[in-house]
């Protein structure tokens, strides 16, 4: 789970597995049909788990062949509660509210190995399973591997300034990086630190041009949101924690304010607005072209005199 195309192919998953298994001749595969796993605890395997349990519950009244004990979404997790980035209280809180609502967690536990029907767990537990989503950790882009640079945790190895140790004018920041912080670790691979870093970066390229001294950069997290679903929330802002309704109100409010231009702000909160009134709509969204089955067409492009050009396709009767 890392792009927008990869929630469209997942709910677009979940929509088709849904429509064989309510089905008779899928009597046989409803349990790997019906069951979704979810590897890594993290921020995105806790909100990718929690939209699939809520995507399903609501879609389900739509299926008259599937009832609820036949769905079942598992979330795999190697700590003892998941998110532990926000600490033990909100991990455990997350880990508890998503129990409730029906989300089986394996906790201390990992995917040892996978095939086209299962799913095998480092406990022995073997999972019936046509779906598993991968959101346990990150890696750097490929490139960084081919080139010549010192690196660390596969990571380009850089100062606080940015700069490529050994390699001057070369720079680097955001997840290919691994850039020193103040208390002797690194920071963190977030948003909330790129984004500071570019503009960082960009005054250090200018001072080096001008011959001028560089700057450290220095930025301390301001605050961890993660949604768990059913407008329920966990968040630490500035050391102070917050759960509930409230932590999930301030996750999609912050998300807002990020958007770009008033013109988007204003069509995404009307949509956040309507969600509260009104079902979701439960289609596939399908971006392949729809096939030829015509002969191959002759293209033909004609300038008459005084007229624009035009485009007249002939093709075999």
């Amino acid at each position: 789970m890392k792009s927008l195309g990869d929630a469209i192919e997942l709910r677009n998953r979940l929509i088709e597995h849904l429509e064989e298994a309510d089905t008779e001749c899928a009597a046989n595969d409803r349990e790997p049909l019906l069951s979704f796993v979810v590897a890594g605890g993290g921020f995105a395997g806790v909100e990718t788990v929690g939209s699939i349990n809520d995507f399903l519950k609501e879609a389900l009244p739509y299926y008259p062949n599937l009832k609820p004990e036949m769905v079942r979404v598992v979330l795999v997790h190697p700590g003892d509660f998941v998110l532990p980035e926000l600490g033990e209280q909100l991990g455990r809180y997350a880990s508890r509210k998503l129990a409730e609502r029906g989300v089986e967690i394996f906790p201390n536990t990992k995917v040892n190995a996978v095939t086209r029907r299962e799913v095998e767990l480092s406990d022995g537990t073997r999972i019936e399973s046509f779906t598993l989503v991968w959101t346990a950790g990150t890696s750097a882009h490929p490139l960084i591997n081919q080139l010549d640079l010192p690196k660390d945790r596969n990571r380009l190895k850089v100062s606080a300034a940015m700069g490529v140790e050994g390699h001057p004018g070369v720079w680097a920041l955001g997840d290919c990086a691994v850039i020193p912080d103040e208390g002797g670790g690194y920071q963190p691979p977030t948003a909330q630190h790129a984004s500071r870093e570019g503009k960082v970066l960009a005054r250090n390229i200018i001072a080096t041009i001008r011959g001028k001294d560089l700057s450290s950069f220095q930025f301390k997290t301001l605050g961890l949101l993660a949604s768990i679903g059913r407008r329920t929330g966990v968040a630490r802002i500035l050391g102070i924690n917050f759960s509930g309704f409230v932590a999930w109100w301030l996750w999609r409010t912050i998300y807002l304010l990020k958007l770009p231009r008033f013109e988007k702000k204003l069509r995404v909160a009307l949509d956040w607005t309507m969600d509260l009134f009104f079902a979701k709509d439960f289609v596939q969204y399908l971006h392949e072209r729809s096939p030829v089955f015509t002969d191959a067409p002759a293209y033909r492009l004609s300038d008459q005199p005084g007229d624009h050009e035009t485009a007249s396709i002939s093709s075999r009767a």
